[in-house]
């Protein structure tokens, strides 16, 4: 048996035509009868009709209760019926009698008996109504987001109609996330025949998966027609991340690259000269777009070579030329060209005219004077003077068009004096910053520290007119210097005895800072350095990512790594917020921790990268156990294939070809990646 929730009567009641016949009836022995009006409503559906009566106050049952169907004229005359029910309760106030089948238009009259105590007798209520069909509520349509972050709440709304336009009803909706209630219940009263639009708002969905939400309508009063059209479901794409392409963080990229070592062909270094077409072609597979190159103006502490070494130089340039690069020209030792800056960075810049307009090396775009000058002897104001020189040179030599300066290239000691010094007198000649930044591999928060404030200094505290892109032109990461038995030698060790340069470690780290980096606004950035070589007789550090001759030239984990990086963005393209991400999180107050990184590289034909790690991996030289992470990142371009690229997949700091991965409707991208791995999801070919 159905129940019955009369609260809708009432009101649905004063909407009815309700017939009232006045005539008594016989009296009784203790008190004439007594006649008023009942308040009927018949409804109708497929279940069957009912025909509920408004009791008067007070009363919990009808005595007698006396119903007469007439069907509609020139229907089935069968339906004409009479039905006699003794004793019928009214709880709530409402009687509810069993029509059985019976189509809308009849008919029904009902004489309803009341006993009444004081004065004991009978009183007879009479009424009239025609029958109508039952409400027939539906949920239309559900509205919401078809992706949204984990940490964002969102709105949901539901389209609910009432659609057999003759009676209105009252219901609970509820919004489900499979059994779970994700929104306290509403109550709502839809007319006949009409419609509202109900809000949930501020849901939150905070596991990041493909979630499907139910609206359903509960508890319909009066019953319903129909009860299976009371629910719809929509879905939801809940991720972690969400690409915000609006939110540009570097306007054109500058690139990523490496340090190429000048002194590659000369004698200091002196590689076999059989082995240098392996090294170049490695050189240039690697697809630098950023490369950086030391020019010393004197050699004389290198003599009887200076010829020889000038010639290396100019074949380095050259190397990088062919690899694609744009260059960096970094004049090296300010402390012997400041005591001439007139002099010296005229035959500099004569240097730089027969690279650009004799050789026809037109990738040189960049010069710097002075390497790390903050930790020189140099006084800033010989710097400045440096600078001015050679800008006057370049103007004369109508290079100006050509190659921009980059002032800077500064060290962690005294750089906000520094960078006050250049942004307060040097702003009209140069056209971008530079910092050097290097870290120890157990301590990474290190090189997040350095980022942040140097971004401080130049977008929070210089003067606006003087905010420049800036460049981190030397970065690497240092292992354990002093470890027994080992030479003491940079970058050092990791805990094993390994070079860290040829650990994964180092690689992850390297690939960690680029992509940190881009997240803090820096346009590009130049590791420290590419292969092999010596820049004096006395140099054997052991940064590269290729390493030595003698090994035969073996590319290092960290090759691969910026190798992936480098193939799947390309310099000019934007750097776009992945979220989330706050403008507030570059601060230092802000406490960093292991999380996944993630950086969006987008050019304006449609070409899309994301390139990102997981940071809990950043202490792995081996593969890991644990289960490999969950990526899920929405806001991709819909119903579209990306290529998905890992470097380290099994732990052998190589790059591999994944698969392919499609967003689908809601342009969401799903995947996972191993711990200590880093992955590259792009629109670009990748191999």
């Amino acid at each position: 048996m159905r129940s019955v929730d009369t609260r809708w009567l009432r009101p649905a009641l004063l909407a009815c035509v309700v017939v009232a016949c006045g005539s008594a009836g016989a009296a009784g022995a203790a008190g004439p009868p007594v006649a008023g009006a009942v308040q009927l409503t018949a409804l109708t559906g497929p279940q069957g009709a009912d025909l509920y009566i408004e009791a008067p106050p007070g009363t919990a049952a009808f005595e007698h209760v006396h119903v007469q169907i007439r069907a509609p004229e020139g229907s089935d005359e069968q339906a004409n019926r009479i039905i006699n029910l003794k004793d019928v309760a009214a709880p709530g106030g409402v009687a509810r009698i069993d029509l059985g089948l019976l189509n809308r238009g009849a008919t029904v009259s009902a004489q309803a008996h009341v006993r009444e105590q004081s004065p004991v007798r009978t009183a007879i209520h009479r009424g009239e109504t025609v029958v109508r069909l039952r409400p027939d509520l539906v949920v239309v349509a559900v509205h919401a987001p078809p992706q949204t972050l984990s940490t964002r709440p969102i709105d949901v709304v539901a389209d609910i109609s009432e659609l057999n336009l003759e009676t209105g009803a009252r219901a609970t909706v509820k919004l489900m996330l499979g059994p779970t209630p994700v929104a306290e219940p509403q109550t709502v009263t839809v007319p006949a025949g009409g419609s509202l639009s109900l809000p949930f708002r501020d849901v939150k969905l905070t596991s990041a998966a493909s979630v499907e939400l139910t609206v359903a309508i509960d508890g319909a009063a009066p019953f319903e027609t129909d009860q299976a059209n009371n629910a719809r479901k929509i879905k939801v794409e809940v991720t972690e991340h969400e690409l915000v392409r609006s939110n540009v963080l570097v306007q054109a990229l500058g690139g990523y690259g490496a340090q190429f070592n000048q002194h590659v062909y000369a004698p200091v270094t002196n590689p076999p000269v059989a082995s240098l077409p392996d090294l170049e072609a490695k050189v240039k597979a690697l697809e630098p777009q950023l490369v950086r190159i030391f020019y010393n103006d004197n050699f004389e502490e290198r003599q009887p070579n200076r010829v020889r070494n000038l010639q290396s130089f100019v074949d380095t340039v050259e190397l990088a030329q062919e690899a694609g690069a744009t260059i960096n020209i970094t004049y090296q030792a300010v402390d012997v060209a400041k005591g001439n800056p007139v002099g010296s960075m005229a035959r500099f810049a004569g240097v730089l005219e027969d690279l650009v307009e004799v050789k026809g090396f037109t990738a040189v775009r960049w010069v710097t004077v002075g390497n790390e000058p903050n930790s020189t002897a140099v006084t800033m104001a010989q710097y400045e003077a440096l600078y001015r020189a050679l800008d006057h040179e370049l103007v004369a030599r109508g290079l100006d068009g050509q190659i921009k300066l980059m002032g800077g290239d500064l060290i962690r000691n005294n750089q906000r004096v520094w960078f006050q010094y250049i942004a307060t007198h040097m702003n009209d000649v140069l056209d971008a910053y530079s910092v050097h930044i290097y870290w120890d591999y157990w301590d990474p928060g290190f090189m997040l520290t350095r980022l942040k404030d140097v971004r401080q200094i130049v977008t929070a505290e210089l003067p606006v007119e003087a905010r420049k892109p800036t460049y981190v032109t030397e970065s690497g990461i240092r292992g354990i210097i002093n470890m027994p038995g080992k030479p003491a030698t940079d970058p050092g060790y990791w805990q094993d005895g390994t070079q860290i340069s040829r650990t994964n470690i180092a690689a992850f780290q390297q690939l960690w800072f680029d992509l940190a980096s881009a997240q803090l606004g820096f346009p590009g950035s130049v590791k420290w350095d590419a292969y092999w070589g010596r820049y004096t007789t006395t140099y054997n550090e052991a940064w590269y990512l290729i390493g030595p001759a003698a090994e035969g030239w073996p590319l290092f984990p960290s090759y691969h790594a910026l190798r992936l990086l480098l193939q799947t963005t390309q310099q000019g393209w934007q750097v776009v917020q992945v979220a989330p991400w706050d403008e507030d999180d570059w601060k230092l107050s802000i406490p960093d921790q292991a999380e996944k990184e993630i950086a969006g590289y987008a050019d304006e034909a449609g070409h899309l990268t994301l390139m990102g790690l997981d940071s809990h991996g950043r202490d792995l030289n081996a593969a890991s156990a644990d289960p490999a992470p969950v990526y899920s990142i929405g806001g991709l371009p819909p119903d579209t294939t990306f290529n998905l690229a890992l470097w380290n997949a099994t732990g052998d700091g190589l790059s591999s070809v994944a698969g392919t991965i499609a967003t689908g409707p809601a342009g969401v991208a799903r995947f996972q990646v191993p711990l200590h791995a880093a992955f590259s999801l792009t629109t670009v070919p990748v191999s």
